[in-house]
């Protein structure tokens, strides 16, 4: 008897010494803070005129990973522009959390923020993935006259973030 309660002692507190899950919560599409997340079809870290940092979704899917609690739902809010050519159709984004379906959204011209409530149930503690589908992704170079980049291109991103949501009127996004 001495001996389980002495294992259970342990395990409780080997349980409270686990530090809790740090969670994810902006990718800046640089390197101080997107090392590691960038999963697959990503460019390389770019600049604008302004010089902040972005990166091309360079394929139809993009993948992150983040961390998460896991303790509720999360708006993840994006600031992004699509990849544009004469006769493109509209650019669309679709958001999945570990396979589940959140939304989807058509990119306007220009940066925008777009911002999507993923639902507690699409998260689980630790890893993550975040994924995002787009309907196409075209090479400048095949698209537009004089265009020399070889690299396919969806759309750019400066940030993305993963935050609670916050309750009340007027909040600009919806529930999946």
């Amino acid at each position: 008897m001495r001996g389980a309660v002495l294992l259970l002692a342990s395990a409780l507190f080997l349980a409270s010494c686990r530090k809790p899950v740090e969670e994810t919560r902006i990718v800046g599409f640089d390197p101080e803070s997107s090392t590691g997340l960038l999963v697959s079809g990503w460019s390389g870290w770019e600049q604008t005129a302004e010089g902040d940092s972005f990166v091309w979704a360079q394929a139809r899917q993009a993948r992150l990973r983040v961390d998460s609690r896991a303790d509720g739902d999360r708006l993840v809010r994006f600031r992004a522009w699509p990849y544009r050519f004469p006769g493109a159709p509209p650019q669309t984004v679709t958001l999945f959390v570990n396979d589940a379906r959140v939304e989807s959204a058509t990119l306007g011209d220009g940066p925008r923020v777009y911002a999507f409530i993923a639902p507690k149930a699409a998260f689980r503690p630790g890893a993550n993935e975040v994924r995002l589908e787009f309907a196409y992704a075209e090479a400048p170079r095949d698209r537009e006259p004089g265009g020399a980049d070889a690299r396919t291109l969806a759309a750019a991103f400066d940030w993305l973030e993963l935050v609670p949501p916050r309750p009340g009127p007027g909040a600009e996004t919806k529930k999946s």
